[in-house]
């Protein structure tokens, strides 16, 4: 295995002369609010530098899926929708919510069907990302489809309206690129399956 270049090496150990950054023990805890898709979580905590009591907010949000389908012929999957917190249409990768106690795979697998109508051969587990750490609790699995044929059979909900557009892989860097792929996490999980197409989740 190659070394690591000194400079990172030096970012991993820390800076010179800071302490090193540890967990802040929960004092309290209680619920705030209930909006069936996410909850607001009150946490007291103190800080292990300081010793300072604080009250910090925390979203907790189901764990998330976002899936890459590759086609038989090598092609990418995509969904247009409307997104209301920006009040506009984007251009993204099926995504959804694993139910409690839903296996990752199969979750992305199913998204997949109901948003697109595509049925994979195999799903394939390429790791998460966490949304946004400092206000949620979640993770998003990040799920390979494969061999994706338009044999299934879509069941969009009530609130839902999606066009499915078919490119290659090379246009979805482009369309990142341009600003036109927005939706950051659909982002990462592209990321994701470029570092495992070229093998460097395996080093």
């Amino acid at each position: 295995m190659a070394e690591q270049p000194e400079h990172e090496a030096t970012e991993l150990q820390g800076a010179p002369g800071r302490s090193v950054v540890g967990e802040w023990p929960r004092l309290a805890s209680d619920v705030l609010a209930d909006y069936e898709i996410f909850r607001v979580r009150r946490d007291r905590v103190r800080s292990p530098r300081t010793g300072a009591v604080l009250d910090r907010h925390v979203l907790e949000v189901p764990d998330w899926v976002n899936v890459v389908p590759v086609t038989r012929d090598g092609r990418i999957v995509l969904v247009e929708q409307y997104r209301f917190g920006t009040r506009a249409v984007t251009l993204e990768l099926p995504a959804g919510i694993v139910e409690p106690g839903e296996d990752v795979c199969a979750a992305g697998l199913r998204e997949l069907e109901e948003e697109t109508g595509y049925r994979a051969a195999t799903g394939r587990l390429l790791g998460f990302v966490e949304p946004n750490p400092a206000l949620q609790n979640n993770r998003s699995a990040v799920v390979l489809a494969e061999d994706c044929v338009p044999e299934g059979r879509a069941a969009l909900d009530e609130g839902e309206d999606v066009r499915v557009r078919v490119v290659e892989p090379a246009q979805v860097r482009k369309l990142i690129a341009r600003g036109v792929i927005r939706h950051a996490i659909a982002i990462a999980a592209w990321y994701r399956y470029e570092l495992w197409a070229a093998g460097l989740d395996r080093e």
